[in-house]
C-alpha cells in the first residue's frame, strides 16, 4: 500500500537570491492534525488569524540551517 504522507517544501532565499529547497514529509498517519497544520501554514491557504496576522511561513527568517541535519526559524506570525 502506498503511503498517504504529504510533501511540502520551502524555496529558500539568501538576501533576495534563490538558495535551495527543502522538502518535508509529513507523517499524516502519524500525527494527522500536526501535519495538517504544517501544510496549511505551508500552504497559507487559511487566510488570517483572528489578530490579523497571515496565516504562512512565507518570508520567515531562518535563525540556523545545518543541512541533513536540522533547521530552526522565526515564523512571521
Amino acid at each position: 500500500m502506498a503511503s498517504k504522507n504529504a510533501k511540502v517544501f520551502f524555496d529558500i532565499a539568501v538576501q533576495s537570491k534563490p538558495a535551495g529547497r527543502m522538502t518535508f514529509k509529513l507523517f499524516n498517519e502519524t500525527v494527522p492534525k500536526t501535519a495538517e497544520n504544517f501544510r496549511a501554514l505551508c500552504t497559507g491557504e487559511k487566510g488570517t488569524g483572528v489578530s490579523g496576522k497571515p496565516l504562512h511561513f512565507k518570508d520567515s527568517f531562518f535563525h540556523r540551517i545545518i543541512p541533513g541535519a536540522l533547521s530552526q526559524f522565526i515564523a512571521n506570525f
